[in-house]
């Protein structure tokens, strides 16, 4: 298939002109498209990737991207669907649908059923991702990290340390080896303090703790990240943690929701540009 058909969000230009979208590596080429060429995967990653390609097309009919029309719609649902999950304000609703979506298409044994089922989807995909989240005043989303608190010794007294990991990633247990600050999470009944290492080497650690009115504070949240985002701020209920690590091929984005007294990692993935800014998910994993 030489000129391979490039998908677009409905606010770009179709192009045939290149089969590659610009996101970086062949697994992440050919899991937007597993129709590209093989002789062009080879030539611009190497004769290894063509296993990738070949592997990527194994679950699917036979003879598919010799159809020109099923080839555009499937590049279009995987192009636009990654891109929809890496832009959601509602991203463990989004990669259940998207998830379900496509194992329908897996599940098809013949090029009529993805005929049938690819153009809604494509239409979905494309219809929501154009969608702006619209923020109410009280539910932009926000930084989780406040200021920095001046006396921790006296704010935090009957804190526990070390914490877990503090001597490994702060190079020390002690309570000097640490900076706090207030959050902007709002719980009704409970107090949380956001700790990162005062000497901070590039691993960028970060604790949550909790304290629900007693003496003791406890850690609910326990990750590397480079800033943690909140929604929606509604009392008597946890607001869902969005946590963003930059990595050298994206960013790792982590969704933590609050399950049985303690931030629980839910969904994670990669996010990464591809060459028109447009963000999109790579190996999403959901617990």
């Amino acid at each position: 298939m030489s000129g391979t058909y490039i998908p677009a969000a409905s606010s770009q230009i179709i192009s045939f002109a290149n089969p590659f979208t610009g996101v970086g590596s062949a697994q992440q080429e050919i899991s937007l498209n597993p129709c590209l060429p093989e002789a062009e995967v080879q030539n611009h990653f190497g004769a290894g990737a063509v296993g990738l390609l070949q592997q990527a097309r194994r679950p699917w009919p036979q003879n598919m991207c010799q159809d020109r029309t099923i080839a555009r719609n499937l590049a279009d649902w995987l192009y636009n669907s990654s891109a929809l999950l890496a832009k959601t304000d509602r991203p463990l609703v989004m990669a259940d649908i998207i998830r379900k979506r496509t194992e329908a298409l897996l599940a098809c044994r013949d090029l009529r059923c993805l005929h049938d089922k690819l153009p809604p989807m494509v239409d979905w995909a494309k219809t929501n991702l154009d969608r702006t989240p619209v923020y109410g005043i009280d539910d932009q989303p926000i930084s989780v990290e406040g200021a920095l608190l001046s006396l921790p010794k006296l704010s935090l007294r009957g804190l526990d340390l070390p914490l877990p990991g503090q001597n490994k990633f702060c190079g020390g247990g002690g309570i000097d080896d640490l900076d706090f600050f207030s959050t902007n999470l709002k719980v009704s009944g409970k107090a949380y303090v956001l700790v990162k290492c005062k000497a901070d080497n590039g691993e960028r650690k970060n604790w949550i703790l909790e304290n629900d009115g007693g003496k003791d504070w406890r850690a609910v949240v326990d990750l590397r990240a480079n800033a943690m985002q909140i929604g929606n701020l509604r009392r008597n209920n946890h607001p869902i943690i969005f946590s963003y690590l930059e990595e050298s091929r994206g960013t790792r984005v982590r969704i933590l929701s609050y399950q049985d007294n303690s931030y629980r990692e839910m969904l994670r993935y990669l996010v990464v540009e591809d060459r028109s800014k447009l963000a999109h998910a790579f190996e999403v994993e959901r617990q």
